[in-house]
């Protein structure tokens, strides 16, 4: 049975057993697996429940059997509610509560809010957009109402908004394995291998998880999961995606090949952030930023700002010299 068939099954038995959604939260293709969480009310003993039903296990002869609930206290539906009423206005249009990205196919997120005889559909892929912030908490508390093994995908999905993840939109998503597939298949235009053309690749890295590349002064990101066989691609040039720097960035993983980033850590006004850094040019510290290579004005910065945290060969602490004081 699909897995669109299976939430409406769901849905009927809920409404047969008087049981009422405010938030529904449904999981699809996420490392090939499904997941079905609600907020519910139950009208028979008028209480509030999280519902949890890991769906790839379901068995649709048996489907109450994989019914995992947890109840809730009032004051956290109350908040969450009181929470979504202050929010949704800004929300009416469909446009405005779709973030998905049309390039994947996978880490579907699909949240569901019923209220005031109105639903709020909200659609995002893998990550939860900061815009949406003040659905984190509605997220957070029902993950805390299910089973442990959740803990992970709800730190993953809430990351972007945690601050420990950047969101990425990625141009293309591979089903493919990294390691055994010949990814000149992937690559049509460069069937003919005498037509490949070698850039220059100055950096290479694997960080939180994901290869970050520089050739011939692109920003190239690599995420591969190896589990569900996924590779996602992200190029500060779309038209590079499908090039053969893609392919040569792929290849040189395969290969182990490793070239690491200067990184430094620049205080400003107070606040302190963290760089992927590939040199000075011009007085300007060159660094990634928002999934970008930008620049930070050395001119009106002093040395004690600039702390280096990797360096080769103090190649960065003599560049830093020649342009500060």
């Amino acid at each position: 049975m699909r897995h669109k068939d299976k939430k409406e099954l769901i849905k009927k038995i809920i409404k047969k057993k008087k049981e009422y959604p405010i938030v529904e939260i449904h999981i699809a293709n996420y490392n090939k697996t499904n997941f079905y969480l609600a907020l519910l009310y139950n009208s028979n003993i008028e209480k509030f429940k999280v519902l949890y039903i890991p769906m790839d296990i379901m068995d649709t002869n048996k489907i109450e059997e994989y019914f995992c609930y947890q109840f809730i206290n009032i004051n956290s539906v109350t908040y969450i509610i009181n929470q979504a009423k202050t929010k949704l206005s800004k929300y009416e249009t469909k446009e405005s509560r779709d973030k998905r990205n049309k390039n994947i196919d996978n880490f579907k997120i699909d949240l569901d809010i019923h209220i005031d005889k109105k639903t709020y559909d909200f659609h995002m892929t893998r990550y939860l957009p900061k815009e949406w912030k003040f659905l984190f908490e509605t997220m957070a508390l029902m993950f805390e109402h299910v089973p442990n093994i959740m803990g992970e995908l709800a730190m993953e999905i809430l990351s972007v908004v945690m601050n420990t993840n950047d969101l990425i939109e990625y141009q293309a998503s591979l089903n493919c394995d990294l390691w055994e597939n010949n990814l000149i298949e992937f690559f049509p235009v460069l069937k003919d291998e005498k037509k490949l053309i070698e850039g220059n690749l100055s950096f290479l890295e694997s960080v939180n998880g994901k290869y970050y590349a520089i050739i011939e002064n692109h920003l190239l990101i690599i995420e591969y999961n190896d589990h569900a066989k996924i590779l996602n691609i992200f190029c500060d040039d779309k038209n590079l995606v499908y090039s053969s720097y893609t392919y040569q960035v792929l290849k040189a993983i395969k290969n182990n090949i490793e070239k690491t980033f200067l990184k430094v850590k620049v205080l400003e006004k107070e606040e302190k952030y963290n760089y992927l850094c590939l040199g000075v040019d011009k007085k300007r510290l060159q660094v990634i930023k928002d999934n970008i290579i930008t620049s930070i004005p050395l001119s009106n910065k002093s040395r004690k700002e600039i702390i280096i945290l990797e360096d080769k060969e103090n190649k960065l602490q003599k560049e830093l010299d020649k342009v500060m004081l």
